[in-house]
């Protein structure tokens, strides 16, 4: 169910869970990202038929960024409450208090264990998503909005292209 509210609208699973801080950054990072993109307007172009429109208003360095924003939030909104509730069931076994959450002003805190090698292959699809990952979310998301700024403005996707074209003219 956590899962499906973030589906619907990204960190909305958050806030559920009483995830504050990381359920509004997610938040204000979906809007700002989907209006740079112009997913909504594309998608209101698609339902119209008119694809060529949609294909022509979406931006694509944007829409990368958009499309990573969205699966890590409705993966972190699956994976909190698995971790609560086996938490909860291991208190429950040993018939003791629950005493590895951390509670900070912002949100919980879980005291997990972390794949190096997981981080390391996160990050390599999308800088910086290893340190979400590692709920290192303040660097995770400037990290992040820093690489999006400078894969945006730095035609990395026109050096792509110029690359896979091998040396031919290339349109800007």
């Amino acid at each position: 169910m956590i899962a499906w509210w973030s589906v619907a609208f990204p960190g909305f699973g958050h806030y559920m869970l009483n995830q504050y801080f990381r359920a509004t950054i997610l938040t204000i990072v979906e809007v700002i990202i989907n209006t740079l993109a112009h997913v909504n307007e594309a998608i209101v172009y698609t339902y119209c038929g008119q694809f060529e429109l949609a294909k022509s208003i979406l931006k694509p360095n944007w829409a990368l960024g958009y499309i990573i924003i969205y699966f890590y939030t409705i993966w972190d909104s699956y994976r909190s409450p698995l971790i609560q509730n086996k938490m909860c069931h291991l208190a429950e076994f040993e018939n003791e208090r629950l005493d590895n959450i951390i509670f900070t002003s912002s949100e919980l805190q879980y005291l997990e264990l972390k794949s190096p090698i997981t981080a390391a292959i996160y990050s390599f699809f999308f800088p910086t998503l290893g340190q979400l990952y590692n709920h290192r979310f303040l660097l995770g998301f400037y990290g992040g909005l820093i690489w999006l700024i400078g894969f945006y403005s730095g035609s990395f996707i026109r050096y792509i292209k110029f690359l896979s074209m091998r040396g031919y003219q290339i349109e800007n």
